[in-house]
């Protein structure tokens, strides 16, 4: 193996030198305003569309409780909306609902037992070549995709020092 010529040390001294020659680059004469306006924007926000630690303390403390009380709200309101669901299960129009879904059951297991008629002679080495195959295919066309759309509609810049 070839050893670089320059010690670590060395050549970071000469990157450095280098990176230091380098003039600065300066940036668009809209940032700051850009910028300003958008810190502006942020510090002229409600309290309570800010972040939790920027909250009040009265309203910090009252969240607690607050939160704690929607909690006991939420469990009260699903034991409610269960009670409700078993009165509808128990309801004629349930009864017809339950029906249908019985006979769409037994058609997916009639779709299932002729798909296994259908497949059992099928080695599984095929099926799963063919699923492989298939995602092989689908990656192939996603890249082609990719590319032409890089190709085709995004033209790149010449990159500006």
């Amino acid at each position: 193996m070839n050893k670089p010529s320059l010690s670590e040390q060395q050549l970071e001294r000469f990157i450095g030198s280098i990176l230091s020659k380098q003039s600065l680059r300066q940036a668009p004469a809209t940032l700051e305003a850009r910028v300003l306006h958008a810190l502006a924007q942020q510090a002229a926000r409600p309290w309570w569309l800010q972040g939790f630690s920027r909250w009040p303390m009265l309203a910090r403390l009252a969240f607690l409780p607050l939160g704690f009380g929607f909690v006991k709200l939420s469990f009260l309101s699903t034991g409610q909306l269960l009670s409700l669901w078993q009165l509808l299960q128990n309801s004629a129009p349930a009864g017809t609902a339950r029906t249908g879904a019985q006979t769409l059951g037994n058609l997916g297991q009639a779709v299932q037992t002729l798909g296994n008629l259908l497949t059992r002679d099928i080695p599984s080495a095929w099926l799963y070549g063919g699923a492989g195959l298939t995602l092989l295919l689908y990656a192939a066309v996603f890249g082609i995709g990719a590319a032409a759309f890089r190709v085709l509609i995004v033209t790149p810049e010449p990159v500006r020092y």
